[in-house]
């Protein structure tokens, strides 16, 4: 089962999917050396595939409403997602990603529908934003240390 802020998007023979990139890149040159420098963790990808029957037009109705949403700023709309694989890959917010397609199934009388979500300020985005607030914090006091040392400094004291 998949939901999207609640509402269910029912897909018979429903199977979803995660992938997630590792970035990195080689830093061997043309050595045979093994060497990367890590450039972090992307958001995780949620691929939903399933079949809707042409007697209930209205979910491929509403999955291409709830992809082409938009929020009050016009970004593509965030969604909490409720799904089993979601949960154990602590997936909680997702945006649709990439392309929704829909073809006639070869021997049903339904469509074969895929989608992907691309996860939403994940917990691996969440430290990155963290880690930059520390930093930046520590940035902004270290400027006012030296601002103070250079007031007693013109000061005589």
């Amino acid at each position: 089962m998949l939901s999207l802020n609640g509402i269910i998007v029912k897909l018979d023979a429903m199977t979803v999917g995660m992938s997630m990139e590792l970035k990195d890149q080689d830093m061997s040159g043309q050595s045979s050396g093994t060497d990367t420098a890590e450039q972090g963790d992307k958001g995780k990808k949620l691929s939903v595939a399933g079949i809707i029957p042409f007697k209930s037009l209205w979910i491929l109705t509403l999955l291409y409403q709830l992809a082409s949403a938009k929020d009050k700023h016009d970004n593509r709309q965030v969604y909490r997602v409720g799904n089993v694989l979601a949960l154990a890959l602590k997936i909680r917010q997702a945006k649709f990603t990439g392309s929704i397609n829909a073809t006639e199934h070869d021997s049903l009388l339904a469509w074969n529908v895929s989608f992907e979500l691309r996860e939403y300020n994940g917990v691996a985005e969440q430290k990155e934003n963290r880690k930059k607030e520390q930093t930046k914090a520590t940035q902004e006091q270290n400027t006012r240390h030296q601002q103070a040392l250079k007031d007693a400094e013109e000061t005589g004291l």
